[in-house]
């Protein structure tokens, strides 16, 4: 083969196997080692994270301070101020671990510890400040007395005079550490039939209501949450399969819900929002269940957005559209009664009749700002979000956001929210986020040095052979018209003789041309072709 000839084809064949191995070989092998260290098996390093995060989340809560309590018990629209953030750092941890090899789950109990950090908390603020805000317990009792027990509202309305000392409104002024977390009172030492018959419901019905002294209670919000066990919370491993990494299988012993009057809804869809499986596609979107809001929701593709050299992409998540989107019908608190856009009802999940939301109404409907004075939505400060690498399925900043409102109106059985007007009323909002950082987030990004030194590798080998291909081309075209003595052993080669034949048949052409020559040369002379006419021969003419 000559010499150009082979410099093509080596090119080529290099060409053809670099672009095997450095697009299709080396991206597969990284993630199967991926999938491998990120599978929840035992003596995994992501197992350990998973159950351990090593580090806390960013837990912040705002408080929407009302600022003429007295004026909207008289029908005036809320005027309402946000204070804060305060800053917890959120610690998360699952116990009770067990491990299910036939189902490939792994089965936990959650455990949250909430540690205030007043380095993170706003400028100004502190756990000692005191809010009006409505209050939980009075406007959740009347509320649900409303709705479900129209007739007991007289008899609430008493208790609520003799269990909160005949209060003014419906509104708590409060240090925030105790509406927190330490607690505020409520007093059950009370000898009034009404007064007994309630505080006895509350027992029974409020969670987090603790006994401090003899029918003296406390009530928080997030108490009953810190350093307490969850729910039971069961979970894919993804060893058998990565695409199943996470997924939930059973949430508080259930394998489904049973709240919605839809299957599909009842259904648990996605992950519990603690781990993702690889490989995920941006029209797949990225789906959690939240025991929180006890329903599946779904964060949407929305752009590419790198974060810190990582190719990752942008997503938003918000709690749907229940009046016109089918799939959101199921979460309507009646068949017949829907709530507005961007809103969804708390009291089956929660027992509290809770109305949830974006932060400030964002993303839900218009005519819900009109009945508040202070509420300015911002997407980029209250939007669910995540920014998310989807090959490795790596969320690496992410943020939950949701607002608790109660919805007032006018009742004239209990006298403090006899003339308050008809408004979807903002009670506070919080937010859990997380940035992946420190050696979690160099892990994350090592992968990414190689597959992008893998790409540099592999163009500076295609360019060099190109460059072989370039060069061969030269060659040939630099030879084509010059003619190529072709070496008798070639020849022979071709020709399939062997080298003692060719020597042999050599050898006797040689004696046989040097006979034939000596002969030629004596018959010459005596040839009559060579006398010429003078009886001479040609020899001297020749």
């Amino acid at each position: 083969m000559q010499f150009w000839l082979r410099i093509f084809w080596i090119s080529v064949l290099i060409h053809g196997l670099t672009i095997l191995w450095t697009v299709f070989i080396v991206p597969k092998i990284i993630l199967m080692v991926w999938e491998k260290q990120t599978a929840l098996r035992k003596r995994n390093e992501m197992r350990s994270i998973y159950l351990q995060i090593p580090f806390p989340l960013n837990f912040k809560i705002y408080f929407f301070n009302v600022t003429n309590p007295e004026e909207v018990t008289k029908g005036e629209k809320p005027k309402v101020q946000e204070v804060g953030p305060y800053a917890y750092d959120e610690w998360v941890s699952k116990v009770d671990v067990v491990d299910d090899n036939a189902e490939d789950t792994l089965a936990y109990s959650p455990l949250n510890k909430f540690v205030y950090n007043e380095n993170k908390t706003g400028k100004g603020f502190s756990q000692d400040d005191i809010v009006t805000v409505l209050h939980p317990v009075i406007v959740g009792a009347v509320i649900s007395a409303s709705e479900s027990s129209p007739a007991l509202l007289p008899i609430l309305a008493k208790a609520i005079k003799s269990i909160f000392r005949d209060p003014e409104s419906m509104y708590l002024t409060d240090k925030v550490r105790n509406i927190l977390f330490d607690g505020m009172v409520v007093n059950c030492s009370v000898s009034d039939f009404a007064g007994k018959a309630v505080c006895s419901q509350l027992k029974t019905q409020l969670p987090g209501l603790t006994e401090i002294e003899k029918n003296i209670f406390k009530f928080s919000l997030l108490g009953p949450r810190n350093d307490t066990l969850g729910p039971r919370t069961k979970v894919k491993r993804g060893i058998r399969n990565s695409k199943e990494l996470g997924s939930l299988v059973e949430f508080d012993g259930k394998k489904q819900l049973d709240m919605y009057d839809s299957k599909e809804c009842n259904k648990f869809h996605g992950t519990d929002g603690w781990i993702f499986p690889p490989g995920l596609d941006t029209d797949e979107g990225i789906w959690t269940f939240s025991g929180d809001l006890c329903r599946n929701v779904k964060a949407k593709f929305v752009e590419p957005m790198p974060f810190k050299g990582l190719p990752t992409d942008y997503y938003e998540g918000d709690l749907g559209d229940q009046q016109n989107d089918p799939d959101e019908k199921c979460y309507c608190p009646t068949p017949k009664t829907c709530l507005k856009t961007g809103l969804y009802d708390l009291s089956k999940c929660m027992g509290v009749p809770i109305i949830a939301s974006l932060p400030h109404f964002l993303k839900a409907d218009e005519s819900l700002l009109e009945g508040v004075e202070g509420v300015h939505p911002n997407n980029s400060a209250h939007v669910i979000s995540i920014i998310f690498e989807r090959t490795l399925g790596t969320p690496v900043k992410a943020a939950k956001r949701i607002q608790f409102n109660f919805q007032i109106k006018p009742n004239p059985k209990v006298a403090v929210m006899n003339n308050v007007p008809e408004v979807l009323h903002p009670f506070l909002w919080l937010e859990e986020s997380v940035e992946l950082e420190g050696a979690l987030l160099k892990k994350v990004q090592m992968v990414f040095i190689l597959k992008k030194a893998n790409t540099y590798i592999r163009w500076l080998i295609l360019l060099a052979c190109l460059g072989g291909i370039g060069f061969s081309v030269y060659l040939y075209y630099q030879n084509k018209d010059k003619g190529v003595i072709t070496p008798i052993h070639m020849i022979n080669k071709i020709m399939g003789n062997n080298e003692d034949e060719v020597k042999e048949f050599n050898s006797g052409a040689s004696s046989a041309k040097s006979n034939v020559s000596h002969k030629s040369d004596k018959s010459r002379y005596n040839n009559p072709a060579f006398i010429n006419d003078n009886g001479l021969t040609n020899r001297t003419k020749f």
